[in-house]
């Protein structure tokens, strides 16, 4: 690894004799040279523009296509996002623990990720159209011809690649380009859709989000594997012969631990979302389950805003392991600086907020006033996530991962219809608020210690580390 000296004056802590009172574009501007702030800022952005051009394509779609093709694309590109994001099996947060210091293995690393990711996610969508040609009934929408089931697994697979790129953006401290991705990415379906409205079937909906997504792909990959990812830029022989650094066995098998780790939790938490809903419809009906979804849905984009600033630390981390404790303290900061605020607000706003979906919709008022309240311990897990990728020490994130899936999905089957939605808003209080305080005492534990990163399984900064890139992992 190399050694990143220029890291520990930019996350140098000012003392009191240097501070000086400075303006609001003094401020900005140290902010965007911190390479932390610019991108949690970035990907903050980022959640907004994705979720304004995505309601804006819906909107539209919902005036040029028929609810009967609405509903059957939006069933399609749930399935397009959900099939990838299990294939991914979380490679995003490894792409950012490891590419920071993979240096000549960086290309192949993301080529290996791209590839494993697009296949996994092509089978699991494989398997489900079959299982749906066999199970589901012949007039069922779901049946998709030959050339629909093809293209259908085929936008699996560029959807996984898609997403992933956005990690190897982060990876590299280009997290300013993914809303540009995304940004343009958005405004090209909404033209697209325009495009493929004469047709007026449900695929071509669906193509309109597909078609520029894939396109999307090669534009960006040319632009990291020719001028981001570090082997790019400092081995550009090594780029003309066309001869790539191979990984080693030692970083395969640590990048492995790393992964079952991380995937693992990421099982988990992906487990008590989606079937959190499944079990509150099936307990309490679906009307009900409206009233949880469209509250989880506002609660969660407020969760999207730690995860944006955790992604930054991971990268920034392994970038500057002797400045993890500056660097969690700054995440930490930064972070509650936007979260607490913006709980605030919409807790006060969400009488309104409901209303426009309806004014059946008023009585989820309190359950959101609690959804919004867990996402204050939610953020402080997510730090932890991030500061166990760094640690590699990804099992234990995994274990308070797995401790809110139990815990969240065995007290809702079973309680379910005794405390009613408002009782799951204060069991999803209860179990984030032990999780955030399990984490809180993990990153105590850690941080207040003047050791740095001596133990099993962390940093060790030797000769050895300082000599080349970090091979031991």
């Amino acid at each position: 690894m190399a050694n990143h000296a220029d890291g520990d004056i930019r996350y140098r802590a000012a003392q009191p004799s240097e501070r000086r009172p400075e303006g609001i574009r003094a401020k900005a501007s140290r902010m965007w040279r911190d390479p932390l702030s610019r991108g949690g800022l970035a990907l903050t952005v980022n959640t907004g523009l994705t979720g304004v051009l995505g309601f804006g394509y819906w909107l539209i779609a919902a005036r040029l296509f028929s609810t009967y093709a609405v509903g059957i694309a939006g069933a399609l590109v749930a399935g397009t996002t959900l099939f990838s994001g299990l294939g991914q099996l979380n490679l995003s947060g490894m792409l950012m623990r490891f590419l920071p210091t993979a240096e000549g293995k960086s290309r192949r690393l993301v080529l290996l990720t791209y590839a494993y990711a697009a296949t996994v996610s092509a089978v699991l969508a494989a398997i489900s159209l079959v299982g749906i040609r066999f199970f589901a009934s012949p007039t069922s929408p779901l049946r998709l011809s030959t050339v629909e089931s093809t293209a259908f697994v085929m936008a699996v697979a560029a959807t996984a690649i898609f997403t992933i790129q956005d990690s190897v953006l982060v990876g590299v401290r280009r997290a300013v380009w993914v809303p540009a991705e995304n940004g343009a990415f958005g405004l090209a379906k909404i033209g697209v859709l325009f495009v493929l409205a004469p047709a007026r079937n449900a695929f071509a909906l669906f193509g309109a989000w597909m078609i520029p997504l894939t396109l999307t792909i090669p534009v960006i990959s040319a632009v990291l594997f020719h001028k981001f990812l570090p082997e790019a830029s400092r081995h550009r022989r090594a780029l003309q012969s066309r001869r790539w650094a191979l990984l080693g066995r030692e970083m395969r098998s640590g990048i492995i631990r790393f992964a079952i780790g991380d995937a693992t939790g990421g099982l988990f938490t992906q487990a008590w979302m989606y079937l959190l809903p499944v079990i509150i419809t099936a307990s309490l009906g679906p009307s009900l389950n409206a009233l949880y979804f469209t509250s989880f849905l506002f609660s969660g984009t407020v969760d999207q805003i730690a995860i944006n600033y955790a992604s930054p630390l991971t990268v920034e981390g392994a970038r500057s392991p002797d400045q993890v404790t500056v660097l969690v303290r700054s995440t930490l900061r930064q972070t509650f600086f936007i979260v607490v605020p913006v709980v605030a607000m919409l807790v006060i706003v969400c009488p309104w907020l409901l209303r426009a979906f309806g004014d059946k919709y008023l009585s989820a008022i309190p359950l959101l006033r609690l959804l919004l309240i867990a996402c204050l311990p939610r953020a402080l897990s997510a730090i932890y996530y991030a500061y166990c990728r760094i640690e590699r020490t990804t099992y234990k994130s995994a274990i308070v991962q797995g401790y809110v899936c139990i815990a969240m999905l065995s007290t809702v089957s079973l309680m379910a219809h005794s405390i009613g939605l408002v009782g799951i808003g204060i069991v999803a209080v209860a179990v984030q608020a032990s999780a955030g305080g399990i984490s809180l005492l993990g990153l105590r534990n850690e941080l207040r210690s003047p050791r740095r990163y001596s133990g099993r399984g962390r940093h060790r900064r030797s000769t050895k580390e300082h000599a080349g890139p970090e091979m031991a992992i």
